[in-house]
C-alpha cells in the first residue's frame, strides 16, 4: 500500500503514521492495538472534519478514506486466516480426542 503524506496539516500527517502503524498491529496480530489506532484515527478525522480547513482537505481525507478501506479489507483477510487456522485446530483436537477414546478403549478391552 502507498502512503501518501499529507504535509499541509498535522493531523493528516499523525493520521497517515497511525495508518501505518495500524497495519503493522494487523500483520501481527495485535488486534487490541489496531482498535486504540482505530479510534486514535476516528477523532482525528472528527477533529479535521470540524476544522475550518476541511474543504481544503476534502481531498487528502478521501484518500484517508481509500488507505482505510484497504486496510479493513486486510482485516478481512486476516480474519479469514485466523478463522482457517481455528478450524484445523478443531478438526485437530476432535481428531485428537477420538484417537485418546479409541486407545483407551483399546486398552481396557485388552486389559
Amino acid at each position: 500500500m502507498s502512503v501518501y503524506v499529507a504535509k499541509s496539516n498535522p493531523a493528516l500527517m499523525q493520521i497517515q503514521q497511525l495508518l501505518l502503524q495500524m497495519q503493522q498491529a494487523m500483520v501481527a496480530g495485535k488486534w487490541l492495538q489496531v482498535q486504540d489506532y482505530d479510534r486514535q484515527i476516528s477523532a482525528l478525522v472528527l477533529q479535521i472534519k470540524q476544522s475550518k480547513d476541511r474543504q481544503e482537505l476534502q481531498l487528502e481525507l478521501q484518500l484517508v478514506k481509500q488507505r482505510y478501506q484497504a486496510l479493513l479489507q486486510l482485516a478481512k483477510r486476516q480474519q479469514q486466516m485466523l478463522e482457517q487456522k481455528m478450524q484445523r485446530f478443531q478438526e485437530t483436537k476432535t481428531a485428537v480426542v477420538a484417537y485418546q477414546l479409541t486407545s483407551e478403549a483399546t486398552l481396557e478391552h485388552n486389559s
